[in-house]
């Protein structure tokens, strides 16, 4: 049973997952507010429960790939190292376990994917992950792009979603009975999108009690896709 319950925006941290092609490839897991690497403070968290995959137009089906543990300053966050410059796809899950929302326990769990692709054929192959339980599907029509939610596979109807831009592009936008949004990229550069479904499912984890369990999902990519 899904719960429909507003998603908070302001203080609160999501996972991330960055590609950074300068001085050699890699991606970055990072769990702060926005994706850029912080302390790191709730990293531990996702120690032992964390997985993070590799696709790419000739190895479509996710491939399992160790992280490394990045302490650097002040800042903490994982990251690999990927192949050369090739359109692939880099997901990962982690559950953080249960937090305390005022009274309210919930039992937290995190997606995050990096899309590195130019093309609309490029975006076709890698758009959609299936070993994620929430999904975001981005989908490129003309000057339009839509976005799918996903829940296991199914259409996550009146979920919002967060989109943000270059040129402090903002839209938060209420999927449709289909799951889907659109909107138009307002200039080129990089998109960030975020949603979130609850299930009413009280339980136990780790020997604490939790009323809920919250799904976030976030999805990263360039826009516009070359013509």
């Amino acid at each position: 049973l899904l719960a429909v319950c507003p998603l908070p925006e302001a203080s609160a941290h999501y996972l991330w997952v960055t590609i950074d092609n300068q001085g050699g490839r890699t991606a970055n897991i990072i769990f702060e507010e926005a994706p850029s690497a912080g302390d790191g403070h709730y990293m531990d968290h996702f120690a032992g429960t964390s997985k993070t995959w590799f696709r790419s137009l000739e190895q479509i089906e996710p491939k399992l790939i160790q992280t490394s543990d990045i302490r650097k300053e002040d800042k903490r966050w994982l990251q690999v190292k990927l192949p050369a410059e090739t359109p692939c796809g880099v997901s990962c899950y982690g559950m953080f376990g249960v937090y305390s929302y005022g009274q309210t326990k919930v039992l937290l769990h995190y997606y995050a994917r990096h899309l590195d692709v130019r093309t609309h054929d490029g975006l076709h192959e890698l758009g959609r992950a299936e070993h994620m339980d929430l999904d975001i599907v981005p989908h490129d029509s003309e000057s339009k792009v839509e976005l799918a939610v996903l829940w296991q596979g199914r259409a996550a109807a009146e979920r919002m979603v967060f989109i943000r831009g270059p040129k402090q592009f903002r839209k938060n936008v209420k999927t449709d009975e289909k799951g889907r949004v659109e909107f138009t990229p307002v200039a080129a550069g990089r998109y960030t999108f975020r949603t979130s479904v609850e299930e009413a499912s009280p339980g136990r984890e780790d020997e604490e009690d939790y009323a809920l369990i919250r799904h976030n999902s976030t999805l990263i990519m360039k826009l516009p896709l070359d013509k």
